[in-house]
């Protein structure tokens, strides 16, 4: 394991985090967002309340929780899979470049997006990225095949990189993502009958969130285990009753006013970072509570 720590550092990182300089580093820092959990929830959140409401991407609610499914198994692999490998950044991904033109508001900001703390392969970014970019692509069919292939192999890519540009990652990190990424979005796709079934997605998401307690049981375990089995055990009570596309304007809007309020707990749960039950208990609830957002959304409406 040492051995493949130390290969790890092909050079690659330092090269280009060497030579990005203060401003590379803030627009490769913005860029990354594109992978991040927080985007990813919205994307897959969003096109699950409210994809059917856009004729041009013609994805119902099914294929849109699939989606969403991807986001809650990719975190759960995350919190398996760094602890159990444990292998470290690189030199000084916990160290954010002083800027001196950011106002003070900014610059806790701008050390959180551009720094790096926890175990460092493979690359959550680039695998999370893979598997939910990759997602889309697959269930838009009202979006001609070449576009929207195209457009999640560009964002892998830039993702990826940014991590390199970041100095957060090894470069090896970021292919092991990609890599991985690809294969298991091709298993879900395959176990969801293509998009059309996500509660075998939520429940394998179930149940590498168990294996992610018991490999970790810190607070981001708990929390992507309790938001894995919120997500399926509601799917289980509300697949046949929540509507497949989204009936009216008012249905979207309050949907994706639930969804806000979700997203919202999340974050809190994430600055806290209370003890594995309690953070098992809170991603329960922002998963569960996201599955229901379109029922809610349309009894709102």
């Amino acid at each position: 394991m040492n051995v493949f720590a130390l290969a790890r550092g092909i050079g690659v990182t330092d090269l280009l985090h060497g030579q990005a300089g203060t401003v590379g580093v803030a627009l490769f820092a913005l860029l990354t967002q594109l992978g991040d959990v927080w985007f990813l929830f919205v994307l897959g959140g969003g096109l699950y309340v409210a994809g059917s409401a856009v004729p041009r991407l013609a994805v119902d609610r099914r294929q849109g929780l699939f989606v969403f499914a991807l986001v809650v198994t990719y975190v759960t692999l995350v919190s398996t899979l760094k602890p159990l490998f444990g292998l470290p950044r690189p030199p000084g991904a916990s160290e954010a470049p002083a800027v001196g033109w950011l106002p003070p508001i900014l610059t806790a900001v701008f050390e959180n997006i551009t720094t790096a703390s926890s175990s460092g392969f493979p690359s959550g970014h680039a695998l999370g990225t893979t598997m939910v970019w990759g997602g889309v692509a697959l269930v838009l069919d009202g979006v001609r095949e070449r576009v929207r292939f195209g457009l999640a192999g560009v964002v892998v890519a830039v993702v990826a990189t940014s991590r390199l540009v970041l100095g957060v990652h090894y470069l090896v990190d970021v292919i092991a993502g990609v890599g991985l990424g690809l294969v298991i979005l091709g298993a879900c796709y395959w176990l969801a009958d293509g998009g059309t079934d996500p509660g075998r997605v939520l429940g394998v998401a179930v149940a590498v969130g168990v294996v992610a307690l018991f490999v970790d049981g810190s607070a981001i375990s708990g929390a992507a285990a309790g938001a894995a089995f919120g997500s399926w055990l509601v799917w289980r009570r509300v697949a046949d009753i929540v509507p497949i596309r989204a009936t009216s304007r008012g249905d979207v809007v309050a949907g994706v006013a639930v969804l806000a309020v979700v997203g919202t707990l999340a974050g809190v749960l994430y600055v806290l970072a209370p003890s594995a039950p309690v953070a098992f208990a809170g991603g329960a609830v922002v998963g569960g509570s996201a599955v229901g957002a379109p029922l809610a959304g349309t009894r709102l409406a």
